[in-house]
């Protein structure tokens, strides 16, 4: 294939799609990690409330635009996040912000060129990570709900220490999407990632079409 044997291209590689606030501190800090080999960039899809209803699409055509740039810019791993949400910031689902930036960058021919890591507090079972992966999320990292195991678990009648209780969250999310996988004959989260496995239910044609597209839906919202 006629790879640069002198400059090979790299790539990161995790044993698992679910990352923690470690693995998260790392990611931010990557260009100092591998020496400007890979640099990241946030993508914050939140937008201020003051914004009202109409706040979502332009938010949205915004982090597609700031995509762009910053795979233009030389970042090669964008975060898109939601830690941002506040009393005057509300914040775009983060499946319909991943999915519209991961088909943006499909038709800018850019997406073979950036990871896209998910970081969110609306992602807890193990549907919300099968789902996040199948429009594109390479990893995800679910703060809220890590956050809660520990604030759980470091109290003083605790079972078992809060790394332990992340530990096992890991590992059953691992096992859940590998079942969801297997159902569906594929054999890797590789070839799950972006396959959009899903039929939409409740979404007009208009809104699938924009921002899940080639999505299934045979039930509409009139």
């Amino acid at each position: 294939l006629d790879i640069n044997q002198v400059n090979p291209p790299m790539r990161l590689e995790v044993s698992q799609p679910v990352l923690d606030a470690t693995d998260m501190v790392k990611l931010r800090d990557i260009a100092k990690h591998t020496q400007g080999k890979f640099a990241s960039s946030v993508l914050d899809i939140t937008y201020p409330l003051a914004w009202g209803p109409e706040g979502v699409e332009a938010r949205l055509a915004s982090l597609c635009a700031q995509a762009v740039d910053a795979i233009k810019g030389g970042a090669n791993i964008l975060i898109i996040s939601d830690k941002g949400v506040g009393r005057d910031r509300l914040a775009i689902p983060a499946l319909l912000a991943l999915s519209a930036i991961h088909q943006h960058l499909i038709r800018e021919g850019l997406r073979t060129s950036a990871g896209l890591v998910v970081e969110t507090g609306s992602a807890r079972e193990v549907h919300h990570f099968a789902v996040l992966a199948g429009y594109g999320a390479e990893a995800v990292h679910p703060y809220l709900a890590m956050e809660t195991l520990v604030d759980i678990f470091s109290r003083e009648a605790a079972p078992i220490t809060a790394d332990k209780a992340i530990y096992h969250y890991v590992k059953a999310i691992g096992k859940g999407l590998s079942k969801i996988m297997s159902k569906m004959g594929v054999s890797t989260y590789m070839s799950y990632c972006g396959a959009q496995l899903f039929e939409a239910v409740g979404l007009n044609s208009e809104t699938v079409d924009k921002y899940f597209t080639g999505t299934a839906s045979r039930v509409e919202r009139s």
